[in-house]
């Protein structure tokens, strides 16, 4: 999750000993912090500073840093403020993780769901953002989450999904062609939860920087995002944690989003599940936002006078792309050969775990490395 667009660019490196994966070596080329930036300055002035930082889930990083900053001062947002955040970033969640998993398959050529994106699009832009979606929004995105054959019960359960994929929309055909690769890149999935939060703040208080360019909870590095977040779905019980398995738990949070914006407006969710934060001393606030590529951190510290002192992001991406994390889990023992067809194959995972940056991927000899 990056401020706006430079050089930034994740490198995955296959090292390889013989056909078989033994390592993954991968760097990071990302902006500076806006830590430095934010020390001194008003929490109004970066609150409202940070969403025209961010290319990508701007809503979210908005949230976190307004969840942090009422969380240092030990103010209680009011549910009505809570439940139009967490619209907003279930809304802009959607629109992510559908906008990655067409240009994966290479759908965001077809003029007919590029149309059909920009509507929803549309209808998911709030006309007022101190309140949840309005039902009439939420009804158009309904209906064009249809319009893509993703309606809420093709995923209900691993039969239903099963039919889907049978169906002729131009979604099940992008992803019929999937099928065959359903085991690749599959293993066991840790999920990072609001449990790690405590750890997770602490070590952000005291390490700053340093932590959030490379978490690990005494050595463990726990996956975040979709499918994180369904590890316990039907569906990715059945189909499993390869790529093929990480595309559905996609679909899965697309289909839900209409019932759950609903849900949101009616007041009758825990908007904790998409939303939280917690002072964790006086003057320092934790906040977490569960966006589209996962859990999301701002920690804020004010000084005596009210000003920033410390501010910290930690970005889904830093776990997932851990050199000892998740996407590491998935490859290494792997057989792999350095060949175009398995570069591809290698490209479809890792854009599955869906960096906030542009990547590549580069097959090396342990001998080499």
């Amino acid at each position: 999750m990056t401020a706006a667009p430079g050089e930034d660019r994740i490198e995955v490196g296959i090292v390889r000993r013989g056909d078989r994966v033994v390592r993954l070596d991968i760097t990071a080329r990302r902006p500076i912090g806006i830590g430095r930036l934010a020390q001194g300055k008003s929490g109004e002035m970066i609150v409202a500073l940070v969403p025209r930082l961010f290319a990508l889930c701007a809503s979210a990083q908005g949230v976190a840093a307004a969840q942090a900053l009422a969380a240092a001062r030990g103010i209680s947002l009011s549910p009505v403020v809570v439940a139009a955040q967490a619209s907003a970033v279930l809304a802009e969640r959607m629109i992510e993780l559908l906008r990655g998993t067409m240009l994966l398959l290479g759908g965001g050529g077809s003029p007919a769901l590029t149309h059909q994106l920009r509507d929803l699009m549309i209808a998911a832009r709030p006309s007022n953002p101190a309140a949840p979606l309005d039902d009439e929004a939420i009804s158009h995105i309904a209906q064009g989450l249809e319009a893509l054959g993703l309606a809420p019960g093709s995923f209900a359960d691993a039969a239903a999904c099963r039919r889907w994929l049978g169906s002729d929309t131009l979604m099940a055909e992008l992803h019929r062609q999937l099928v065959a690769e359903a085991e690749f890149g599959a293993a066991s999935v840790d999920p990072l939860t609001a449990a790690d939060d405590a750890a997770i703040g602490e070590r952000l208080t005291g390490l700053g920087p340093s932590f959030a360019v490379r978490p690990d909870l005494a050595g463990r590095v726990p996956e975040t995002g979709a499918l994180a977040r369904t590890a316990h779905h039907p569906v990715v019980a059945a189909f499993g944690s390869g790529l093929f398995g990480r595309l559905l738990a996609r679909l899965i949070e697309i289909a839900a989003t209409p019932e759950l914006l609903r849900a949101v407006r009616r007041g009758n969710v825990d908007t904790a599940a998409v939303v939280q934060s917690a002072p964790l001393a006086d003057g320092i606030g934790l906040a977490a936002v569960e966006c589209a590529r996962g859990r999301l951190y701002h920690l804020i510290a004010l000084d005596a006078e009210g000003a920033i002192r410390q501010f910290e992001i930690l970005a889904p991406t830093e776990w997932n792309f851990h050199p000892e994390g998740p996407l590491a889990r998935a490859l290494v023992g792997t057989n792999l050969q350095a060949t175009e067809a398995d570069r591809r194959l290698v490209e479809r995972l890792v854009a599955a775990f869906d960096p906030c940056v542009g990547f590549d991927v580069r097959f090396r000899e342990a001998a080499d490395a």
